[in-house]
């Protein structure tokens, strides 16, 4: 199939998709000659609106990249290890895959020893992979890499908001308070699009609080910056929530009423008191007097507050329990927790609940909704800790209590619903509480609520001890060191690894040792790879992956399905074409995957989850029996979704397409026919459920979190620091020219990164100084389980308790010459046990205990710019 291009006698235009983050911005590529000249954003996608960032910009940089990886390569050195050549060689396809083919072939009849980390940030390779895994038989497929990004915020919006993320509405918020995310500024979902929106939020007047250890791009732009102990965000909460619930009385009590479990009755059990007959949950309603079931017609005044009776039970409603839970934690007690003066505390939640304008409503192409003009949001900052699940959702909880949820003004849910192409909507299952998120593709996530029954694993990653759990490959590192410990047998443990052409190494655990003997416990690792970095160094077969400006993709980032811009912004669509052809010799991905699939005999079972996975209607299924171009299989899908008439030709020549969101798909809340927890009575269950497996197996375990509110607890960096051997805590945050980017080996990034000192660490001025540290100084940065070379920026925008590592650095893999020895791995410097996995969401603890000295201090130091200590 033609390219399709807007031509001159000089130049041509081609309309794609940015592929230098999983967003996928619209841009118009111009071409001189053949050659790529420039990328420009393209003016008619609401995505990103004609602008671009750094990366997207330096994007063709990638394609010319003289070590990329262009031809299938063998590794000749049977040993394996972080500093270990594997001398590759070039090797055919043929052989390539025969060598894939083969290892499979060897694992046919225990297919869970094959692992598919199949998440890569371009496009459709995501779904092709998890599906080739799961039609293999393998249930160790994950398309998560990152140890914390994604591990609390997308189950707890599936049954708080019902999509997969969360974002303000800057479209209408008059206050909004960021915690441990650069959201609208630096970070985070359709970036470029929300920049927008942000600066014009800011200048109608909305007040922007930024709560962060450090004081970066979003502290920048904010009203105000407010430096806060990592790790404690949690504390702060429940701080804020005692103040607007037992000091100044204000939350919405129509919206508590009405569409939350707030009035759920609860006994001494901590249970609901439930209905004999129908088993539902029970409500006092005062109108008459009596309780009832939460779905009984009748009810027309549910009770929030008091004691009551029911069934000859004692209750309260969940309300009640969770304003006596707080109370314990005021301003001048989480003072000491949090650093933040109790003052500035109560101030905020007063200014936070003034400007919720409880019980107001506006107005929208004639459809009158609640209007609440304020919102909390958080994302992987507040999420990488122990008890990191429980940190989290206290934040959700100050938009629930006020009723800013999924209304203008408010935290609304990405994704979550839509009535075109085809219609998708939240819905509510068990005790009517929001059970099913709703998602343009059918794709089913493992959900918090109601979670799973745990019982003795049998995966690897031993996702059933973790029931509330979205994904758990963090465990990975843990469980090969004693897999027995954890139940599990010889055979069912991980043999063969496929990957996509992510950074798992470096990006997907923690601690680099554990890492490498997981990789040295699988007999055969195989993967994609755009240039070799550390992951690829432990491949024995390595394939090329093309670059975004030669690919088709017919999902080309998450930003159109998953985390798009929300509220009343267009719905659209687009794909990503080639704008030049590939290398001789290379192959389209999904090309290739067909083939291995072939020969093993899964290649209908492929075509069945790839036609489920993109919805495809029947006339446009893959069909067994033959094997599909890449374009025809984007053609396919794009005329099964939008008609015959808009194929991949009218993409290729239109860009894209888009389509007005009604007042009901922009703003869910009132419309959603299910309840949302202010209490998580289902936590108790999975509790006392995974304490007899636990018991059975014999292990120790952390069950402190499987409560239906949480104690605030220490972490063990802040139990370290208590201790005395180290006395600094040391943060990862994000760079917009960096941030889920293919950008490392990029050079115009790496002049940025230069230019603004991003490979540096950040170090509190007054605290470096005490150290006899100055600005610039070579440093080693040292926690329990590594150390690293760094030069330190001293500044005043950071905690004095803090040490800021930004961005994704440490390189030192030979196919990456311009990052290599540039910043620090931080992900490397982070302990990897039970001790420091979050217990429900398996979130790698992301705030750890380091010490800072001058080089020169210890000069018979590690050769290697990160080390095990």
């Amino acid at each position: 199939m033609q390219t399709a291009t807007v031509e001159t006698s000089k130049s041509k235009v081609v309309k794609t998709a940015c592929g230098m983050c999983y967003i996928g911005c619209g841009v118009n590529v111009r071409l001189e000659d053949g050659v790529v000249a420039g990328i420009e954003g393209n003016p008619d996608n609401p995505q990103n609106r004609g602008m671009m960032c750094a990366k997207g910009k330096a994007g063709f940089m990638n394609l010319y990249n003289p070590n990329r990886v262009k031809v299938p390569l063998k590794r000749t050195n049977p040993n394996k290890g972080i500093d270990v050549d594997p001398g590759w060689q070039e090797i055919s396809w043929e052989e390539a895959i025969d060598t894939i083919v083969a290892n499979l072939e060897r694992i046919r009849n225990t297919p869970k020893q094959l692992w598919v980390q199949a998440w890569e940030v371009v496009g459709d390779g995501m779904f092709w992979l998890s599906s080739f895994g799961s039609a293999f038989g393998s249930c160790h497929v994950n398309v998560a890499s990152s140890p914390t990004c994604g591990k609390v915020v997308h189950p707890v919006e599936f049954f708080s908001g019902g999509g997969f993320h969360q974002q303000p509405d800057l479209h209408y918020a008059q206050f909004c308070m960021l915690v441990g995310t650069q959201f609208g500024v630096a970070a985070r979902s359709s970036m470029n699009h929300h920049m927008l929106d942000m600066a014009e939020a800011r200048a109608r007047g909305m007040k922007l609080v930024v709560v962060d250890p450090v004081g970066g791009y979003a502290a920048a732009k904010a009203n105000e910056w407010i430096p806060i102990r990592p790790g404690t965000d949690g504390a702060m909460a429940l701080s804020m929530l005692h103040v607007l619930l037992n000091e100044l009385h204000i939350y919405d009590k129509e919206f508590l009423k009405n569409k939350t479990n707030a009035p759920y009755l609860v006994g001494a059990d901590g249970r609901y008191l439930r209905d004999a007959a129908s088993n539902e949950p029970l409500i006092y309603d005062a109108a008459d007097g009596r309780a009832k079931a939460h779905n009984d017609p009748s009810l027309s005044d549910p009770a929030i507050t008091g004691s009551y009776e029911a069934q000859g039970k004692p209750g309260r409603p969940s309300f009640e329990l969770l304003r006596e839970h707080v109370a314990k934690y005021t301003p001048e007690q989480t003072e000491k927790i949090t650093t933040i003066p109790a003052a500035t505390v109560r101030r905020l939640a007063k200014e936070f609940g003034e400007a919720a304008r409880i019980g107001e409503t506006i107005t929208i192409d004639g459809v009158e909704v609640p209007y609440r003009p304020v919102c909390v949001d958080w994302a992987r900052g507040t999420q990488g800790h122990k008890h990191g699940f429980h940190n989290c959702w206290l934040l959700k909880l100050l938009n629930i209590v006020v009723g800013s949820v999924n209304v203008p003004g408010g935290i609304l849910s990405t994704g979550a619903s839509g009535k075109f192409p085809h219609h998708w909507w939240p819905e509510g299952g068990v005790d009517g509480m929001l059970e099913h998120g709703g998602q343009i593709m059918p794709i089913a996530h493992p959900k918090a609520f109601p979670g799973r029954t745990p019982t003795k694993p049998v995966r690897m990653d031993v996702g059933e001890l973790f029931p509330l759990a979205a994904h758990y490959h963090t465990l990975l590192p843990i469980t090969v060191e004693n897999p027995s410990a954890f139940g599990l047998r010889e055979q069912d443990c991980i043999e063969v690894l496929l990957h996509a052409p992510v950074n798992s190494m470096l990006g997907a655990f923690g601690d680099l040792k554990k890492v490498e003997k997981l990789y040295q416990s699988l007999k055969f690792m195989a993967g994609f790879a755009v240039e070799i970095n550390e992951n690829n160094l432990f491949d024995d077969i390595i394939l090329p992956f093309p670059s975004a400006l030669e690919r088709y993709d017919f999902m080309p980032g998450m930003g159109a399905y998953m985390i798009a811009p929300c509220g009343q912004d267009d719905f659209y669509w687009h794909v990503r074409q080639p704008v030049v052809e590939l290398p001789p010799g290379m192959r389209h991905p999904q090309d290739i995957l067909q083939e291995i699939a072939d020969r093993l005999g899964i290649l209908p079972d492929l075509y069945r989850l790839l036609n489920h996975t993109y919805a495809v209607k029947a006339e446009y299924e893959l069909k067994p029996g033959k094997r599909y171009p890449v374009a025809e299989v984007v053609d396919r899908m794009t005329r099964s979704w939008f008609g015959n008439d808009r194929g991949l030709k009218w993409f290729q020549e239109n860009g894209v397409i888009r389509h007005p969101r009604s007042v009901e798909e922009a703003y869910i809340g009132p419309f959603l026919d299910a309840r949302i927890p202010v209490y998580l009575e289902h936590f108790l269950q999975r509790g006392e459920e995974l304490k007899k497996v636990i018991g059975q197996l014999g292990l120790e375990w952390d069950f402190s979190d499987y409560t239906p509110m949480f104690e605030w607890q220490l972490s063990p960096s802040h139990k370290a620091l208590q201790k005395g051997e180290y006395d600094l805590l040391a943060v990862h945050f994000k760079l917009p020219f960096v941030y889920g980017a293919y950008g490392n080996e990029n050079p115009w990034i790496n002049e940025l990164c230069e230019r603004t000192n991003a490979y540096n660490i950040l170090l509190n001025e007054t605290v470096g100084k005490a150290k006899g540290l100055r600005d610039g100084d070579e440093v080693w940065l040292e926690s329990p389980v590594a150390k690293a070379k760094a030069v330190v920026k001293l500044t005043q925008c950071i905690h004095p308790e803090t040490v800021g590592v930004g961005g994704h650095f440490g390189h030192w893999a030979p196919g990456m010459p311009i990052a290599k020895g540039k910043g620090v791995s931080f992900n490397s410097l982070l302990p990897t046990d039970l001790d420091h996995i979050d217990m429900i969401s398996t979130a790698l603890d992301h705030c750890v205990e380091v010490k800072i000295y001058k080089r020169s201090e210890n000069a018979a130091g590690p050769t290697a710019k990160l080390h095990a200590v």
